[in-house]
């Protein structure tokens, strides 16, 4: 602003990705843990519960990996970004 204030604006905020968006089409939900275990997590559970204007992030406590890990990172990828091998373990936990 011309007197040196902050303006800021709280229209896209927050900025984290919202489950809907993981419904599109060519788009994947993807889950990685700390342990460096990925997987493919199916959002149709989350949805069936209304949570599809969910943000991501607050969805990374309902995950479960077979480390013992409690949480895991969410992530929406294109299709193309999905890995060759070594997928799975992570879980929908509720």
């Amino acid at each position: 602003m011309a007197d040196g204030a902050s303006h800021r604006t709280f229209d896209g905020w927050p900025a984290w990705p919202r489950l809907s968006q993981a419904l599109a089409a060519r788009s994947s939900l993807w889950a990685i843990c700390r342990c460096g275990r990925e997987a493919v997590i199916d959002p149709r559970p989350w949805v069936g519960q209304g949570l599809t204007r969910q943000a991501t992030a607050h969805l990374e406590t309902r995950l479960r990996c077979v480390c013992g890990a409690r949480r895991a990172r969410l992530e929406i990828r294109g299709l193309a970004e999905a890995p060759q091998a070594g997928a799975g373990g992570i879980y929908v936990f509720r």
